[in-house]
């Protein structure tokens, strides 16, 4: 029993330390490129303006912060999940379904010379958003929502 609970308390640490070593802002564009998914196949139901975002990961609660996310934002992102962007980024993806609110993909993250895959889910309902992000044996889940409007966007172009 307590060889059995000392191998599992060591495969915690290292799913612990498999999620550590990808970046937050990869699991969590990750997480908004699912909700920002293809706005031609469904009338996407996420509203431009300020997003709160919080991840928890093995009973661990951590914000990932706050971004203004513009009209211009979220459709990069659609490009990027089909695939269709002509911007280089950190991640790739693929696989990507969409059914109703829901959307699903394979994201592959290059972490300086290893690649973390990850396979990510979300539904997405307008002024808020909820996800899972599966990578390395560990469990992310994402809780995002708008919580104001805003004009410039948190990301560069």
């Amino acid at each position: 029993m307590i060889a059995r609970s000392r191998t599992a308390c060591a495969q915690t640490g290292a799913r612990r330390r498999a999620l550590a070593s990808v970046p937050l802002r990869a699991l969590w564009l990750g997480f908004f490129a699912a909700v920002a998914a293809d706005r031609a196949a469904a009338a996407l139901n996420m509203t431009e303006g300020l997003w709160e975002t919080t991840l928890v990961a093995e009973g661990s609660t951590q914000s990932a912060g706050v971004k203004c996310y513009t009209r211009d934002d979220i459709a990069e992102m659609e490009k990027a999940l089909r695939g269709r962007s002509s911007r280089e980024g950190p991640c790739r993806y693929s696989d990507f379904v969409q059914s109703g609110d829901s959307v699903s993909y394979t994201m592959t993250c290059r972490l300086g010379d290893d690649e973390q895959t990850s396979a990510v889910s979300a539904t997405y309902r307008g002024d808020s958003a909820t996800g899972t992000i599966r990578a390395a044996g560990a469990t992310v889940t994402a809780t995002s929502r708008r919580i104001g409007d805003c004009v410039q966007s948190s990301f560069t172009r």
